[in-house]
């Protein structure tokens, strides 16, 4: 799995995607002016992170081809207290479906607007995802 960034994105968003390779333990790479098949080039599966409007959006590829995407309105960055959990935890059950077959991301009570990963450095991020999502 490759992670990267939409062309230009801002600091914030850059720290979000490097924190979330760091969760799902997957290699992330700055886009630049790359395509999709470029980095593609680097594993069959890629996410994208990335700004849409007011809103952030991640969007899963396999083969070059679009799977399935992500939105949320957005997100807070807690210090975490424990131990660190890998992969993405979610109370909801189709952003789960959407997501089991190509991330580790498991099914948890934690709500069904909230999608958490943990980050790098004792960051813990929880999103707050967009209804339909």
């Amino acid at each position: 799995m490759e992670v990267t960034t939409s062309r230009k994105p801002v600091p914030v968003l850059r720290t979000f995607s490097k924190d979330l390779a760091f969760s799902l333990g997957c290699h992330y790479s700055p886009r630049g002016k790359a395509g999709l098949g470029t980095v593609a080039e680097f594993d069959s599966d890629v996410l994208i992170v990335s700004r849409s409007g007011r809103n952030f959006l991640i969007e899963l590829y396999h083969d070059e081809e679009f799977v399935t995407d992500i939105l949320f309105s957005s997100y807070s960055v807690d210090k975490r207290e424990g131990i660190i959990s890998k992969g993405l935890f979610t109370g909801n059950q189709t952003v789960y479906d959407k997501l089991r077959q190509y991330l580790n991301v498991q099914k948890t009570d934690c709500g069904s607007d909230t999608l958490i990963f943990d980050g790098a450095q004792g960051r813990r991020y929880v999103l707050r995802l967009i209804a339909g999502s």
